[in-house]
């Protein structure tokens, strides 16, 4: 049987707090953070490449160039693999970025690919297949691998004085409308019109039609 083609399910997050740095032998970079998912805040590994990291630094300002040059110090010396940089140990706060869409992915089917490895791996603490943090409650692991980064609010609504805006669905029609500026930014950034959608969620055409509507009464 034909393996089934893995389709990347894309995430949009706004707010990134890196806790620590993981860095290996291989060209990519793992950094254990914590993010908001479906409202709540949650810790996640997100795989990156030295290149990515590298724009997240520059996007995270003051605090990521200092970031850099011990980085840079530690990478021009023999260093372990993996070598952790606990960045909130190490400077007091967490790497924070905000005012960036973070376009993720999950890389892998994990529920199907974790049970498998539970399986195979008995004995094997799950954190110790993935190199990260024990985890007594054996709770899911979030596993994202960094797509794209870019400044959010490329399209930024402006009131409109219209009689089709009531105070009772005000707020419900600029959250929609922002959404739609979600959607229009993700193309500006190389999405096709699928991928802009579900990275905006609007996936649904009835959804998709509301937040265009309401974008056109936020001009």
């Amino acid at each position: 049987m034909d393996a089934q083609e893995y389709s990347p399910r894309y995430v949009q997050i706004n707010e990134l707090y890196i806790d620590t740095v993981v860095i290996d032998e291989t060209e990519f970079i793992t950094l254990w953070c914590f993010t908001v998912l479906d409202d709540e805040y949650k810790f996640v590994y997100l795989g990156c490449d030295f290149c990515q990291f590298n724009q997240i630094l520059i996007a995270a300002g003051e605090k990521g160039k200092e970031i850099a040059l011990h980085m840079a110090e530690l990478l021009d010396q023999p260093y372990e693999s993996p070598t952790l940089i606990p960045v909130k140990e190490k400077f007091g706060e967490y790497l924070e970025l905000s005012g960036h869409d973070i376009i993720v992915y999950e890389p892998l089917a994990l529920e199907d690919d974790l049970e498998a490895l539970d399986d195979e791996n008995e004995d094997l603490p799950l954190e110790q297949l993935f190199g990260g943090k024990s985890n007594k409650t054996r709770q899911k692991y979030i596993i994202y691998q960094l797509d794209k980064l870019y400044p959010s609010k490329v399209y930024e609504p402006e009131k409109q004085t219209s009689e089709d805006l009531t105070e009772c669905f005000e707020d419900d029609s600029l959250e929609l409308a922002q959404l739609y500026y979600d959607y229009l930014n993700a193309v500006e950034n190389g999405y096709n019109d699928t991928e802009a959608r579900q990275v905006a969620g609007l996936e649904r055409e009835l959804f998709f039609r509301m937040a265009r509507k309401a974008s056109e009464l936020w001009k």
